[in-house]
């Protein structure tokens, strides 16, 4: 693929569709989500805080997982604290949204004339309704499922819609190495994106912008 670095030796790769995470690939919204947190803590009278670059540190993890990581037991010692938690992060990403990337829409957007295009995400249902709302890319995916409306790991989700939209070469777009082992699992190939929070396994195929994977895929169009 040209403009994305691989490990000498992999193949180039053909997709027939796409499939992207949402935070630290299209957009960080760790900011709002942060000032959410922090305006539930103080309601519930806890004294701990949280920074944007903490929530950045969990990001990509199902929301009680993210929760324990950085704010242990607190949900065991309040019974309504997942919930306020959720309803002031609601909130505040409703209010300020997130930061796109650079190119991220318009790619988006023009990937989708060549290849059928979805999102996967750990996020919750009202987090990837509100990205849909800030984005304006509802009308362009074939599909979307996260962790909040189905309850799967990334690896089902990708796999469900590899076998319910009779897939043969699929890519996850995503910024970890967790993207990376849910795509394998799921049996598609994956490509690393390196202005996110996470850092690329030994095998990735990486790019650095947007106008990168532009041309990685379309270099790649099956047909």
């Amino acid at each position: 693929m040209p403009g994305a670095r691989r490990r000498e030796g992999s193949k180039k790769t053909l997709s027939d569709a796409l499939i992207f995470d949402i935070d630290g690939t299209l957009w960080n919204a760790c900011s709002s989500s942060a000032k959410g947190w922090n305006l539930a803590l103080a309601k519930l009278g806890v004294p701990e805080r949280v920074s944007a670059g903490q929530v950045e540190s969990v990001s990509g993890k199902p929301f009680e997982r993210c929760v324990d990581a950085l704010l242990p037991g607190l949900r065991t010692r309040h019974p309504e604290f997942l919930d306020t938690l959720s309803g002031c992060e609601q909130a505040a990403v409703e209010r300020d949204g997130g930061e796109f990337y650079e190119g991220a829409v318009e790619t988006v957007t023009r990937l989708s004339h060549d290849f059928p295009v979805f999102l996967v995400s750990n996020c919750q249902e009202w987090y990837l309704r509100l990205f849909l709302d800030f984005s304006g890319l509802g009308p362009l995916l074939d599909g979307c499922d996260c962790h909040g409306q189905s309850g799967k790991p990334k690896s089902e989700m990708l796999t469900d819609i590899k076998r319910g939209k009779a897939l043969s070469a699929p890519v996850y777009i995503g910024d970890t190495a967790a993207d990376a082992a849910a795509a394998r699992a799921a049996g598609m190939s994956h490509i690393h994106v390196s202005w996110g929070f996470g850092q690329p396994d030994a095998e990735a195929v990486v790019v650095d912008s947007f106008t990168e994977l532009l041309a990685c895929l379309r270099s790649a169009t099956p047909g």
